[in-house]
């Protein structure tokens, strides 16, 4: 029986399906209870984004942008108020630098760790406070800068958008808009675990039991996310789905993005890297990334493993005609949504069924899996 490390979404059965079906069923029920509460937020930022020339988004991506921002403060507001400004200002350099010179990355990520302990235990000292609970319009800066500091760019952006929205509108309303928002993620915080909290019962052990001998690591941040963050990707990757279905369809040529943790033990593993990721060789029957890029072949879409840089799918000739699907973790496959979805590429995500993957979650590396029929659906294949 596979090792469930934090969340798995096939309980006790040979597959996901059942997840899929109960996803689709909360996500309607939340937008449904939740859009008439908030729309005044979603419409006057909706005005203020189209003004200043930025493409338009759905009612249900600006009020899951709405609820991850109430999240977010929710989780990790008082860190980011926290963390000391020589820190942000370094992180975010490493980062710099780390997209530069990905030769270095290993390197860099080290010292990305170390500096992120260090200010973490700078800030539980109480060397270093920025937290003013009272101004909005400040935290949603403190808030930008946080998550730029730990290589989130996709989030960072958005974020900073309403930022600047609320700016624009003042204090008073910034102030009310932010405790709306954690209104909202309190709401979610209850809702989600009733309907999705079965999936993530394993998370609360992780946390206690194996997430402290991360705190030196550059992952700190993404292996300490709480359940209410897995169950906000869950919310995330749907609704991106929804947003971008159509767009999707429409493209010309689709390619399916998979992560190495699906594939063959790394000592067996044959792929050749090209400019799009590593590509199957075939090397092994029985290996996920093999049976997928099979499928493709008989269906007409193209396999690759996730490439160093997803811009490489807006550039050139098929700029806008490639329709990418990303598979990728409950924790990672939204903002992956917000990066394709930044660069204008239609995408679609679909979540692992369950993490493995030695870079985060085991030394040794689990082979991971996803639900293949949840997959063709997708391609319509």
């Amino acid at each position: 029986m596979t090792r469930i490390i934090t969340y798995s979404l096939r309980l006790n059965s040979p597959s996901s399906d059942e997840y899929y079906r109960a996803i689709a069923a909360f996500a309607d029920s939340w937008l449904e209870r939740t859009l008439p509460q908030s729309l005044d937020l979603v419409t006057g930022f909706r005005e203020f984004h189209l003004s200043h020339g930025e493409p338009d988004r759905s009612d249900a991506e600006y009020l899951f942008e709405l609820l991850a921002l109430g999240v977010l403060i929710r989780e990790h507001g008082r860190e980011a108020g926290r963390m000391p400004s020589w820190a942000e200002y370094l992180l975010q350099g490493l980062v710099s630098v780390q997209g530069r010179y990905p030769r270095a990355e290993s390197i860099i990520k080290a010292l990305r760790g170390l500096l992120g302990w260090l200010s973490r235990c700078l800030s539980d000292s109480g060397v270093a406070h920025r937290w003013h609970e009272a101004d909005g319009v400040a935290l949603m800066r403190l808030v930008a800068a946080w998550l730029g500091a730990n290589d989130e760019a996709a989030k960072e952006k958005r974020f900073s958008e309403w930022g600047a929205y609320f700016t624009h509108k003042g204090e008073s309303f910034a102030q009310a808009a932010v405790s709306r928002c954690l209104d909202l993620a309190d709401e979610f915080n209850k809702s989600s675990t009733e309907a999705l909290g079965k999936y993530t019962e394993n998370v609360e052990r992780f946390l206690m039991d194996e997430a402290p001998n991360y705190r030196r690591r550059y992952d700190a941040r993404l292996v300490s996310s709480t359940r209410l963050e897995y169950h906000l990707g869950m919310l995330g990757t749907e609704i991106l789905n929804r947003a971008f279905r159509a767009r999707f369809l429409e493209t010309e040529h689709k390619m399916v993005i998979l992560p190495p943790c699906m594939c063959a033990p790394e000592k067996e593993c044959k792929a050749v890297k090209t400019p799009f990721g590593a590509k199957c060789q075939a090397c092994t029957p029985s290996c996920r990334v093999n049976q997928i890029t099979t499928l493709g072949e008989k269906h007409g879409f193209s396999v690759t493993m996730i490439p160093d840089d997803v811009k490489v799918f807006g550039l050139g000739r098929d700029a806008g005609s490639i329709g990418l699907v990303g598979v990728s973790c409950a924790l990672t496959n939204w903002n992956g949504g917000l990066e394709t979805g930044n660069l204008g590429i239609p995408a679609q995500g679909l979540l692992l069924d369950y993490v493995g993957c030695k870079f985060h979650w085991d030394k040794e590396g689990i082979p991971t899996d996803t639900n293949l029929k949840k997959l063709q659906g997708i391609l319509e294949a």
